[in-house]
């Protein structure tokens, strides 16, 4: 056997003068240091010392898809009964400067037994940048209204868009395009038009609780622009905990010309719990 240290190169032991041998047991692994920690300790003896650049932080990878589900009652158990059900969800994509967004509503209710609401719709909007400002969209949507006599209507068409102001709590849009309606009414009347679209959306984060989104199209027939139609939305949230938030929304819809005996505007307030995924 041959031993090496520092203060000679060989040291020669006859296997005769050896009286015994164990087998060496492996060391506990020590766990390696901490780089770039703080400590008012002195290190302990023998402990290496990190130095050197901290290694680069890995950052986060882009989150593509984001959700946004809501529920809503309306109960009334008094003189009149009344049970109104809502609810919609919000799938949106993005990817780089591509954006689509689905979105789903619906609604049903009764009052003293009798229907007051039964309407569902869903649409899809997908823009993608052409720079900093401007971006091209093409909208489309289906659905129905029972009590307003709509049997089906959908839409779809394209347009330009213009970022107008885009801040780190508020952002503004607007819109301008072309519109194809089809709308069959119970009252066996239909129309299948050409509209324009005007339109304009935005986005305010108030502060950590509060914020508030609206959205406004106006929709002229292109042959005469004193039939038109027009959505606003308004949702007001007030955020509870984590990704829960209680939700008011205002909704107004309005058409020149609707199904017989029914109302040219339709106003409604609802107030949902919202949960983002």
């Amino acid at each position: 056997m041959v031993l090496t240290n520092k203060w000679a190169r060989e040291i020669v032991v006859p296997i005769g003068e050896i009286v015994k041998r164990e087998p060496l047991l492996a060391p506990a692994k020590p766990s390696p240091p901490m780089v770039g920690a703080l400590t008012n300790s002195a290190p302990r003896p023998g402990t290496a010392l990190v130095s050197g650049p901290l290694p680069p932080i890995k950052p986060k990878s882009p989150k593509h898809w984001t959700g946004e589900a809501q529920v809503g009652t309306d109960l009334v158990f008094s003189e009149k009964q009344r049970q109104l059900y809502s609810g919609r969800a919000k799938v949106n994509y993005l990817y780089e400067h591509f954006r689509n967004l689905f979105d789903y509503t619906f609604a049903y209710g009764k009052t003293d037994g009798i229907l007051s609401d039964n309407r569902m719709y869903g649409s899809s909007k997908t823009d993608f940048d052409l720079g900093q400002k401007i971006y091209v969209y093409n909208l489309g949507g289906a659905g129905y209204d029972q009590v307003r006599k709509i049997d089906l209507r959908y839409e779809i068409g394209p347009g330009l868009g213009y970022h107008l102001v885009k801040l780190t709590n508020f952002v503004l849009n607007t819109e301008l395009g072309v519109n194809y309606q089809a709308q069959y009414q119970s009252d066996h009347t239909q129309t299948e038009l050409f509209f324009y679209r005007l339109a304009e959306n935005s986005a305010w984060a108030i502060n950590g609780r509060f914020s508030v989104d609206e959205k406004f199209e106006f929709f002229p027939r292109v042959e005469d622009w004193g039939k038109y139609r027009f959505r606003f939305e308004s949702n007001l949230r007030y955020a509870l905990i984590s990704n829960l938030s209680f939700l008011v929304t205002v909704l107004d819809q309005y058409d020149t010309q609707p199904a017989t005996a029914v109302t040219k505007n339709d106003l409604q307030l609802r107030s949902s719990i919202s949960l983002k995924f």
